[in-house]
């Protein structure tokens, strides 16, 4: 009997243009689904003898506020429970991760103010035809403000020039993270009602290549923040990107020393089913590509 994960992100309505959110509507129906098919479980249950039913696991990745607003109300209504994953960076450091920053500032400005102040205050006129990257964007300035933002600018000048922009929004910077993110105060709220925490990353970068080094930087002090905010010795982790583009080096490497620190499993984005915990690094649908048990209603 095979078992699933489901990876969640934003569950909002979907009235901000950076970024593309599952539907509060669509989550419940999703969830309907899922209950009719699976029993939905911690991943700590993983372990546990099946009864009639596969198990899933709903996971979330990047602990923003609209996951314990929405999503968390949703599934305490329900009696289910979830894995939510911490990002200690924004929290601890006051830190946010560049591809936050975009989707805040193309949601609350357009593409064309956006592509037009770049191209006024940088170069890029490489851009447009670098940015094949992100072919899926078919409106043009969207594509090249992302790849600018994302790529062809330096971090530290994409970073000012975003973080400009948000606190023009939110007035200051302190008020985008706490609109932004998960609390500490809500994390301990979500792991007193049932919800497993686990690691996702500090400053949700991609696997680097070294992995003692990724764990020292990007683990282990997430792990820490939990240890003496949340009151949790994180168990499970989810890597930032899934890993990005060193995703099969990270797993080969990396899951030694996961373990050896008292990991019991880790979430990929790669799809698939799982077998319990036969594998450390087990396989993970996207909500809006579950496996075809049935037909699916939220499509």
């Amino acid at each position: 009997m095979k078992d699933i994960a489901i990876m969640y992100h934003y569950v909002q309505t979907p009235n901000l243009r950076g970024i593309v959110p599952l539907d509060p509507k669509d989550f419940e129906l999703q969830i309907e689904w899922v209950t009719k098919q699976y029993e939905v479980v911690s991943p700590d249950d993983l372990t546990k003898p099946h009864g009639q039913k596969p198990y899933c696991v709903l996971t979330f990745d990047d602990g923003t506020k609209d996951q314990y607003e929405v999503a968390f109300e949703i599934l305490q209504k329900k009696g289910l429970p979830a894995y939510f994953t911490v990002m200690s960076g924004p929290l601890e450091e006051r830190s946010v991760p560049i591809f936050h920053l975009i989707h805040t500032v193309l949601s609350y400005y357009s593409d064309e103010e956006i592509w037009e102040e770049l191209s006024t205050r940088f170069d890029v006129e490489t851009v447009p035809g670098q940015s094949n990257y992100y072919s899926y964007e078919t409106y043009l300035p969207r594509r090249y403000n992302k790849y600018a933002l994302n790529f062809h600018l330096p971090e530290q000048q994409s970073r000012e020039f975003l973080e400009e922009k948000a606190v023009s929004v939110f007035h200051s910077f302190e008020n985008f993270i706490n609109s932004y993110y998960i609390n500490e105060s809500e994390f301990i709220k979500m792991r007193q009602a049932g919800m497993t925490l686990g690691v996702h990353a500090t400053h949700h970068r991609p696997f680097i290549g070294d992995a003692q080094a990724f764990y020292d930087s990007e683990i282990e002090p997430c792990r820490q923040f939990m240890r003496e905010k949340l009151g949790v010795d994180a168990k499970w982790y989810t890597p930032a990107f899934g890993g990005g583009n060193q995703a099969e080096r990270m797993m080969k490497e990396l899951g030694g020393i996961l373990e050896h620190h008292g990991f019991v499993g880790a979430f990929t984005t790669k799809p698939g089913l799982n077998n319990g915990l036969d594998s450390f690094w087990l396989h993970r649908y996207d909500c809006i590509s579950l496996p075809p048990r049935s037909e699916v209603p939220w499509k």
